[in-house]
């Protein structure tokens, strides 16, 4: 009877104990997931890789080279409005091509296909709406190929737009006298001429100014952290 009561009770405490190193162990992947998401990737990739850029699903980026055969890794979800948030992600489109004000970009463009805009194999925003260029993981060459870490997303090449200024030039006026009380000839009185009045001459002349536009908000740098979520900037 004293046996089956001790058994009882130690199935119960081991029972106990389980649940309890399970809940730890739970609580433990959370917590290291918050500090330090991602992990490094090896893409067996290799340097002299020239084809089209390779998507990796379950770490969310494309890996290819651009126009310099230097590798990049891009966050598969566009910066800004149809982002991560929208759950919008990036295609490539090997034959886009389109013609813009630096000239013609493609054949193969990267297509945010919610929002319309368009990257290049640089990761360069040349049409369409975006905060910046694509954002990115950094990497490294390794022995089996480059090697991607994503526990760190960097923000893309941010547009910088000048402020421009509108001269609004006043010209120069310039009132011209009239003489008033015009002699009336008079018989058996010489003719007089008396000093005409007249208004003084008035020159008004307004200095050019300058209007400037608004300028664009402080663009995110280059660079720096951006919250894989909300595609904020991170720097401090």
């Amino acid at each position: 009877m004293i046996s089956s009561r001790v058994g009882a009770a130690l199935a119960l405490a081991c029972s106990i104990l389980a649940v309890g190193l399970s809940v730890v162990a739970f609580m433990s992947t959370i917590r290291d997931e918050k500090v330090k998401p991602g992990r490094f990737v090896q893409t067996r990739v290799n340097s002299d890789y020239v084809g089209d850029p390779i998507f990796f699903p379950v770490d969310d980026f494309y890996i290819g080279a651009d126009a310099t055969g230097d590798f990049h890794a891009y966050y598969v979800y566009p910066p800004g409005f149809y982002g991560h948030m929208r759950g919008c992600k990036l295609v490539w489109d090997t034959n886009a091509v389109i013609d813009t004000l630096k000239g013609t970009q493609g054949p193969g463009l990267y297509i945010d296909p919610c929002g319309g805009a368009r990257f290049n194999r640089d990761g360069e925003l040349i049409a369409g709406p975006a905060d910046r260029g694509l954002d990115f993981f950094g990497t490294e060459p390794g022995v089996e190929g480059v090697i991607v870490d994503t526990r760190t997303l960097y923000c893309g090449k941010s547009i910088v737009v000048e402020p421009t200024f509108t001269p609004t030039i006043t010209p120069t006026g310039t009132v011209t006298p009239t003489p008033t009380n015009t002699p009336f000839p008079v018989a058996g009185r010489p003719t007089e001429t008396p000093s005409p009045t007249s208004t003084p001459t008035e020159t008004s002349t307004i200095t050019p100014t300058a209007t400037p536009t608004i300028p664009s908000p402080t663009p995110t740098p280059e660079g720096a952290k951006c919250d894989r979520v909300t595609g904020s900037s991170k720097q401090r």
